[in-house]
C-alpha cells in the first residue's frame, strides 16, 4: 500500500462528510436548488476515486486537498452560507480558486492517462492555459443548462457581465496554477506518479 494511502483516505473521508452535513443543512432551509447542485461535487468525486483506485492514479496530496476546498467552499460557504448572492467578492475568488485546483488537477489526470510526463517547458504553458479555459467554458455551459432544466429562483447566470467576469476570473485561476507549477516543479508538492518512462 502506498504510504500516502491513509492520508488521501482522510482527505476523501472528511470531504464526504462534510458534503453530507452541507447537502443536509440545504435541505433543512429548503434551498433544493442549491442542493440540487451541492450533490454534483461529491458524486464526481466518488467517480474520481474509483478511477483513481482501478487506474492506479496518485495525485499530489496538495492537488488533492485544494480540489476538496475548492468545492467544500463552492457548497458549503457559496450555497449554504449563501455568499454566492450575498458577496460579489466570494464568486470571483471562487472561480479563481476552483480553476486553479481543477488545472492542476487536470493536468496531473491527463498525464496518467495519456501515461506520458509532461516536462517541456511551452507546452505546459499551452496545456495549462487551455485548460483552464476550457474548464471555465464547460462550468458556464454547465450553469446554462442549469439554469434551463431546473429553472432555479436565483439563476447561476443572471447577466452577461457575470458570465464574462466568470471567464477571466476562471483564466486568471488557470495562470496562477500555471505559474506556481512553473516555480515549484522540484518542490514536493507537485510530484507526480507517472506509469510510463514516456517524455514530452
Amino acid at each position: 500500500m502506498n504510504r500516502t494511502t491513509p492520508l488521501r483516505v482522510k482527505i476523501d473521508l472528511t470531504f464526504f462528510i462534510i458534503q453530507t452535513f452541507c447537502i443536509l443543512g440545504l435541505l433543512l432551509i429548503r434551498n433544493y436548488d442549491y442542493m440540487k447542485s451541492a450533490i454534483t461535487d461529491p458524486i464526481f468525486w466518488l467517480i474520481y476515486v474509483i478511477l483513481e483506485y482501478k487506474q492506479k492514479w496518485i495525485i499530489p496530496i496538495y492537488v488533492r486537498i485544494v480540489v476538496v476546498i475548492s468545492m467544500t467552499t463552492n457548497d458549503f460557504l457559496g450555497e449554504l452560507f449563501n455568499l454566492y448572492v450575498t458577496s460579489v467578492l466570494f464568486d470571483r475568488v471562487q472561480h479563481i480558486f476552483g480553476t486553479y485546483s481543477m488545472t492542476l488537477w487536470s493536468f496531473f489526470i491527463i498525464q496518467q492517462f495519456a501515461k506520458t510526463k509532461i516536462l517541456h517547458k511551452k507546452l505546459i504553458v499551452i496545456l495549462f492555459i487551455l485548460l483552464s479555459t476550457s474548464l471555465g467554458a464547460l462550468y458556464e455551459i454547465f450553469e446554462f443548462i442549469q439554469d434551463i432544466v431546473f429553472k432555479p429562483k436565483i439563476k447561476n447566470q443572471p447577466s452577461l457581465l457575470d458570465t464574462d467576469l466568470d471567464l477571466i476570473s476562471d483564466l486568471s485561476g488557470g495562470i496562477i496554477a500555471l505559474c506556481h507549477f512553473l516555480l515549484s516543479r522540484r518542490l514536493r508538492t507537485f510530484i507526480g506518479h507517472i506509469k510510463s518512462p514516456i517524455k514530452i
